[in-house]
């Protein structure tokens, strides 16, 4: 049953291949997606500056390809293209070799982000344009109307409240930091390391910029939404890879042959203006077939019109995104799903046909396409608790809603659709006052969430981990919120009379009901559940008619090793397979 519907009739019943060390050492480097160099010096590690080639290569045409950070010796017939950040002292220099190589940059002029935070790590636009200043009185505007540098990489992923102490960098300031470039530079394209879909209208921002990770999911698709998101807002696009952290599994390298057929892909689109990808390593690129692979890149995109990166460009041939691939019809599962908390990805084989995930933008569509492949459905948490937290620790909805922004501009469509995204998790035990810095989150905020979240996706249920019970005590009628949560745990008696309690609440607020069990501390005077115990308690939740999930607490290595734990799980799991679950929707 769609909300729509759901809603119309609520307001009708109330009216009436490389090494283990080197693998380490590559992924010790950063652990985090931020592909900002970590320091404002020159890109090359030579402690003198480079003296400029004696040979002079014109460009060879298309767009640029390359590194963050690569080498001024590395500019040539394999790559002619980068992301800098070279110091006052040595900048012109650099240009002037670079120039002669054949290649062209975008400079990153403020430098490593810990520049320009405030002392709480939260970001400041005074001291951004104070390093931004100290370029102003070098004379490059030759190296900019010549195309050496195409454009000004403003700053690295201010949408991502991990870089920024839990304060993203608003769309509206960084276009601010764009119009201050242009006051220097006025023909120097601006560019932001986002995509597109973070901005609406911006005035003095020239591009985005799309850097595929293999967890993003299917490489077409994602080149074909960011083209489409750039288009639309009429900015310009810089493209790349993460080959370092970018394959799958998560934070592995990428192979060679994943370099090239995600590459491809990308440069199969004629709308981007540059291919530069995070970042330069010399043992990385060294590796069996790599060079091969960038070569065949290199080609492509050689072979690309050339593009500006300011906003509305149209030099070169008209943007084309590529053709939609066929993609098969989702298998819409209607059984019980069952499954646990965190379950990490490579349990997601149909073993247990269900999860619920702590989600990150980053890797959401590669989780759901798993899923789906496997006939499971995920209830996904997508604002965590340690991110929507004022200073004293009680909730803040702007928050909240900051992080659920976040999510907007994927393609969970499909997702929603097939029920593999089965449930958006609000919030944890939002009556808990403990839980909130001494104030519980109130039901009036708990349905303006799910309102919201409705505004974004109006299909998609959602849930919030309080038992019906405890929701029956709104001062209103739930019309938003479509499921409570009972999970139960010894130290609640019977389970038989608390799930008939549940159930009868649950149907007396026109709830559905997700039922589950406190695995991990739920058992006898607070110990974990035994096997039997598990399979006891499962059992009866999963023969329960009016439940629409059993979600338990939690994935745990260690207590899943347990003698017959598994087994009591598996057990279990095939009784919710054998049975539809009812809705979690209910009109």
């Amino acid at each position: 049953m769609t909300y729509t519907f759901k809603l119309s009739r609520r307001i009708a019943r109330l009216r009436a291949s490389i090494s283990a060390s080197v693998l380490l050492a590559l992924i010790a480097c950063n652990s985090t997606d931020s592909l900002e160099p970590e320091t404002s010096g020159p890109a090359s590690t030579a402690t003198t500056q480079p003296a400029p080639s004696l040979a002079t290569t014109a460009f060879a045409g298309g767009i640029p390809i390359g590194f963050f950070a690569q080498p001024n010796e590395e500019f040539g017939s394999r790559y002619n293209g980068a992301m800098r950040n070279d110091d006052v002292s040595s900048l012109k220099g650099n240009l002037a070799d670079i120039k002669s190589r054949g290649g062209k940059i975008v400079m990153n002029f403020s430098g490593s982000m810990a520049y320009y935070k405030n002392a709480d790590g939260t970001f400041n636009l005074t001291k951004w344009k104070q390093r931004v200043d100290r370029y102003r009185g070098l004379d490059i505007d030759d190296y900019i109307s010549d195309g050496t540098i195409i454009g000004h990489y403003l700053i690295d992923e201010p949408n991502d409240p991990a870089n920024w102490s839990g304060e993203p960098v608003p769309a509206s300031v960084v276009d601010e930091m764009a119009r201050y470039s242009k006051q220097i530079w006025p023909s120097l394209p601006t560019i932001a390391r986002v995509e597109p879909d973070y901005f609406n209208n911006p005035q003095y921002l020239d591009a985005a910029w799309a850097q595929y990770l293999a967890r993003r999911g299917n490489v077409n698709d994602y080149i074909r939404k960011v083209v489409s998101d750039a288009q639309s807002r009429g900015l310009g696009l810089v493209v790349g890879l993460n080959p370092l952290k970018g394959g799958d599994p998560t934070l592995t390298p990428m192979t060679a042959s994943e370099v090239q057929t995600f590459g491809s892909a990308l440069l199969s689109s004629t709308y981007p203006c540059a291919f530069i990808s995070w970042t330069w390593d010399d043992r990385y690129l060294a590796t069996t077939g790599m060079g091969s692979a960038m070569d065949a890149l290199r080609r492509l995109a050689q072979n690309r019109g050339v593009r500006s990166c300011r906003a509305g460009s149209t030099t070169g041939p008209a943007p084309t995104p590529p053709p939609p691939a066929p993609s098969p019809t989702p298998v819409v599962s209607n059984a019980l799903p069952l499954g646990l908390l965190q379950t990490p990805i490579e349990e997601y084989t149909g073993r247990w046909n269900g999860a619920v995930y702590r989600a990150n933008p980053a890797d959401l569509i590669g989780r759901l396409g798993r899923a789906q492949n496997n006939h499971m459905n995920v209830v996904a948490m997508l604002a965590v608790s340690s991110r929507v937290r004022n200073a004293d620790g009680t909730f803040s909805l702007a928050k909240w809603k900051m992080e659920v922004d976040r999510y907007r501009g994927l393609s969970l469509g499909q997702y929603i659709s097939s029920r593999t995204f089965y449930l958006h998790h609000l919030v944890d035990q939002p009556n808990c006052s403990s839980c909130w810095g001494g104030k519980a989150i109130s039901w009036a905020t708990l349905e303006e969430m799910a309102k919201y979240s409705k505004s974004i996706w109006p299909s998609l249920p959602t849930v919030a981990l309080a038992a019906p019970s405890d929701l029956a005590s709104a001062s209103f009628r739930w019309t938003y919120l479509d499921a409570g949560w009972a999970q139960y745990t010894m130290r609640r008696g019977s389970l038989s009379a608390y799930l008939s309690t549940q159930v009868a609440q649950a149907k007396a607020e026109g709830l559905g009901l997700v039922t589950g069990l406190d695995l991990l501390s739920g058992g006898s005077a607070g110990a974990p559940m035994t096997a039997s115990q598990v399979k006891e308690f499962g059992t009866i939740l999963a023969k329960e008619p009016n439940t629409c999930a059993v979600a338990s607490r939690r994935y745990d290595s260690a207590y899943l090793g347990r003698t017959g734990v598994r087994d009591a799980l598996d057990a279990v799991a095939a009784i919710a397979k054998s049975r539809i679950a009812a809705s979690c929707v209910v009109s």
